[in-house]
């Protein structure tokens, strides 16, 4: 009896096989993840499997550190929101733990090991994210506010509002 509490207590510690459980609704998600102070993981794939080959260590940090979406870019439901976060057609968004700040964007497929690194480092308790790193030029998103103010001249940026 004592061995089979013993085991269960490995398993709760080390977080077992922790599979995510996937969110299919990025509004509920981000309400989430600010409840728990989570960030958001959004995936973007094609079909039902499109997240199925994920190690089992992403896996376990996926579940025990975020709150997980998978969006098929192929439901008509999905299409203006994966078009909206910038993603042509496989990638990952991960915002703060606010919610309000995109702190990753990877439009394309992710190699396993930079996908655990870029997990770690947002994972972070601690991290302040000021600006968005991706693979494709720099870019700075705030999910909620506006552009330039009152006819400013010089960069703007892109605002998402999902």
């Amino acid at each position: 009896m004592y061995t089979s509490f013993a085991t269960l207590g490995l398993l709760l510690a080390f977080g077992g096989d922790a599979a995510p459980a996937w969110q299919t609704n990025y509004s509920a998600a981000l309400e989430a993840g600010q409840r728990q102070n989570r960030p958001v993981a959004v995936f973007v794939g094609a079909g039902p499997a499109g997240r199925a080959s994920l190690v089992a260590e992403t896996q376990r940090l996926l579940a025990t550190r975020y709150v997980c979406v998978y969006l098929d870019r192929g439901l008509a439901a999905n299409q203006r929101l994966v078009r909206d976060l910038g993603i042509t057609a496989t990638g990952l968004v991960i915002s703060d733990r606010t919610g309000s700040v995109q702190a990753f964007h990877h439009d394309g497929t992710l190699a396993e090991s930079e996908l655990s690194q870029q997990l770690r480092r947002f994972a972070n308790p601690n991290l302040v994210v000021e600006t968005t790193i991706s693979n494709r030029s720099t870019r700075t998103s705030f999910y909620n506010g506006g552009g330039a103010a009152g006819g400013a001249t010089g960069p703007t940026f892109r605002t998402v509002n999902c």
